[in-house]
């Protein structure tokens, strides 16, 4: 697992107009009532003043409808409107106040994605109900993102199936081999929501095992070995507890919680999983634990 450069994002920048320090809000609605005085015009009070305020700056309540300028013959018996607060529409967000709920279509494409789309959309509602609770975890994910669970529902996803998919054996000076396994899943460094993370074909996201190719140190030709076991940290690849950890660590990535591990230079990758496992571990675990459950019964 590692994670590309750094990308460029798009941001949406709201803007908030501002006329003579009144704020023009959608939100903010005034309503002017004129009210008649019940009394003929001769009989009426010449010394009446006008209602006045203590400070036109008080503010009840956020985005609450005040009096507008010049209605300073507003009479004091008019009710104020509390207008409800409303937030702002934001597509990161699974729920946002006086929006429509956006729909969900990433499972519709996973599901056009035939049997790996189906093993990632389980791993993805996995996730989910990971990061919509409240445990370490979600909690983890928090420092970067006060809604990791929304922007994380935004993500979409590909299958790299050009991908590596066997193991590269080699040997040093020493008599010890190194083993170099197809990388899993790789995203772009920082790119927030809408980001699209890869999975590798050949990787342990979707398999248990995978070929040795036993490299010659003298750049001879190649040999092939018999098939080995690969993980996803402590997990066997192609298992439930292995794809969620995998989707983890790239969402890590995401919101540049965890640090560029490109190619696993230096094992950086292999200490970005422990990271990941220091927090979520339990979480991982325990949500693998009560599907297979649930499957039971």
């Amino acid at each position: 697992m590692y994670s590309a450069p750094r990308s460029i994002l798009a941001v949406a920048v709201v803007l908030i107009s501002s006329f003579s320090g009144t704020v023009a809000s959608a939100q903010a609605v005034k309503f002017i009532r004129n009210t008649a005085d019940p009394l003929p015009l001769a009989k009426s009070d010449p010394g009446r003043g006008p209602c006045t305020r203590q400070s036109r700056s008080e503010v009840y309540a956020p985005y609450a409808a005040t009096a507008a300028g010049g209605e300073a013959d507003s009479p004091c018996d008019t009710a104020p409107v509390i207008m409800p607060r409303v937030a702002p529409c934001n597509p990161a967000s699974l729920a946002p106040s006086g929006c429509a709920r956006a729909r969900d279509v990433v499972p519709e494409s996973l599901a056009a994605m035939g049997r790996p789309g189906q093993k990632i959309l389980r791993a993805r509602e996995k996730v989910l109900a990971i990061l919509q609770a409240e445990n370490a975890c979600s909690a983890w994910f928090q420092r970067k993102d006060p809604s990791p669970a929304a922007t994380f529902q935004t993500l979409g996803y590909s299958v790299d199936h050009e991908g590596e998919d066997v193991i590269h054996v080699s040997r040093d000076a020493g008599p010890q081999y190194l083993y170099r396994d197809p990388y899993v899943a790789k995203v772009g460094q920082d790119t927030g929501a809408f980001a699209t993370i890869t999975l590798n074909a050949g990787g342990a996201f979707f398999h248990v095992q995978a070929t040795t190719v036993v490299v010659s140190k003298e750049g001879g030709l190649s040999t092939i070995g018999r098939p080995r076991l690969i993980n996803v940290g402590p997990y066997t690849g192609d298992t439930a507890a292995a794809q969620t950890l995998v989707l983890l660590h790239e969402f890590g990535h995401v919101l540049n919680l965890l640090p560029v591990d490109f190619d696993n230079e230096d094992g950086k990758s292999v200490q970005n999983t422990a990271e990941v496992l220091r927090f979520c571990r339990l979480e991982i675990e325990s949500t693998v634990k009560r599907d297979t459950l649930s499957a039971t019964r």
